[in-house]
């Protein structure tokens, strides 16, 4: 860094300055613990929510396609085989729709400061109004609005701002953390599923829905108040990603793992209960089953976030994602062949051990590759192409589900939509193996840090 030699000298004349003045401008200011609390317990809370009824929605998936959902007038008749349209509440709803626009404002998250807990407490009313009008739809298309829209907007804040603003707050043990806080939306997970599925079929979708409305102002009220703005840096990229972007390899794979996997991760979980029932499982078995997939990710979050830390977070995301890729065809797909429990059971508690390992890690990663002054930035690409994919993704599995009643369907008509997840995780896989492969030839293939 240079600057002038003296106050009468010339503007030209320049003299070095010295690297540890250089190094002390550039660092960020140091974290205290309350604040690493802080921002880590807000993030646990708003994961709780936001991640566990995203991972539950699989229930309303259900219900929504069932008769009684009809009698209760949430839905009209036709809407219940309209699986594309029940599953856009879920790809809305999932926060997916505010993470497609985020390049425009990643790049800006630094300037937000304080803000963020007033950027937070509106998120929060707006989720909340969401549930409350949702409870007084009926037909499909007001909840897709409700339901779907409006809680996806309020809900997206939180998950794709907060989550990305937490490794900078922990440093070599981003992983553990972010790991640790993805666990309570196993936990979250857990508790939706079962509770959902009781409520829906004691009170109905309405007292439920408005349940949700009251529970949302207090979780995400208190996550707003605990939010934590991004750290200040003195070296920060606020321009948009251009074209030239792309002539990045490193990038350009990233990019597209980021629109591939969140494509599929979720099919699993929303038809899961439906598939369940195919399979002849009760409603309620059908609840247990998706409840204990997310009990199973309760500890294996906190514990593949922590060995990332040692092992590299490249090397746990590729052999994380590989393994999700491979249960899908080599048990998913078959349970659905042969109309097999069994195997259907032992795939969701693989994929249980798996599931969030992405969105847990990839900030990481991404953090790793580009550093701080690009973060923001080039995270803000990379989270908008995946929120494309949230939106996408599962109502196009949901139009591959064959076109039948809650009650007539069997295993093998989730055939092409289980197919349709497991192939393209496996170009997911590819894109993946391609960074590390490209981290490697930089740092080597060390797998034990």
């Amino acid at each position: 860094m240079k600057f002038p030699k003296n106050e009468r000298s010339s503007p030209t004349e320049t003299y070095e300055a010295p690297a540890y003045l250089t190094r002390a401008l550039n660092e960020k200011p140091k974290v205290t613990r309350a604040e690493q609390w802080k921002v880590w317990f807000a993030c646990a809370l708003q994961a709780f929510w936001v991640m566990g009824i995203n991972q539950s929605f699989g229930i309303f998936q259900a219900y929504y396609g069932s008769d009684k959902a009809v009698k209760e007038g949430v839905i009209q008749p036709e809407d219940q085989m309209e699986r594309a349209g029940i599953a856009a509440i879920q790809s809305l709803g999932n926060g997916g729709i505010v993470a497609v626009f985020a390049i425009f404002f990643y790049p800006y998250l630094p300037c937000i400061g304080r803000h963020i807990r007033t950027l937070c407490f509106a998120s929060t009313v707006l989720a909340a109004s969401g549930f409350a009008a949702a409870a007084a739809c009926n037909n499909i298309w007001l909840l897709v609005v409700t339901q779907g829209l409006l809680v996806g907007i309020g809900n997206g804040f939180f998950l794709n701002v907060l989550t990305a603003i937490l490794p900078e707050y922990f440093g070599r043990r981003s992983g553990a953390a972010q790991g640790a806080a993805a666990a309570f939306g196993c936990v979250g997970a857990v508790i939706l599923s079962l509770v959902l599925h009781r409520m829906l079929d004691s009170v109905g979708s309405r007292w439920t829905l408005g349940t949700l409305s009251i529970a949302s102002m207090c979780i995400l009220g208190s996550s707003s108040y605990l939010a934590q703005p991004p750290r200040k840096c003195h070296r920060r990229s606020a321009k948009l990603v251009g074209w030239k972007t792309f002539k990045n390899p490193t990038f350009t794979l990233l990019f597209l793992a980021n629109f591939i996997h969140p494509m599929t991760v979720a099919i699993p979980t929303t038809f899961g209960p439906e598939f369940s029932k195919a399979l002849g499982y009760s409603g309620n078995m059908a609840s247990i089953i998706l409840a204990v997939s997310s009990a199973v990710g309760i500890p294996s979050r906190f514990l593949l976030g922590w060995a990332a830390d040692f092992v590299g977070h490249n090397n746990m995301l590729f052999l994380a994602i590989f393994i999700f890729a491979l249960s899908t065809l080599i048990m998913w797909l078959p349970s659905a062949l042969a109309d097999s429990g069994a195997v259907w059971m032992v795939y969701k508690v693989v994929y249980g051990c798996v599931f969030g390992t992405f969105t847990a890690l990839i900030n990481s990663v991404q953090k790793g590759h580009f550093g701080d002054e690009l973060y923001y930035p080039y995270n803000g690409a990379m989270t908008s192409i995946r929120g494309i994919g949230y939106v996408v993704g599962v109502p196009v599995a949901g139009l591959l589900v064959s076109r039948a009643k809650g009650s007539e369907l069997h295993g093998s008509d989730f055939v092409t939509p289980i197919a349709y997840t497991g192939i393209f995780l496996m170009v997911s896989v590819l894109c993946l193996a391609g960074v590390r492969y490209l981290d490697a030839k930089k740092n080597g293939w060390k797998w034990v840090k």
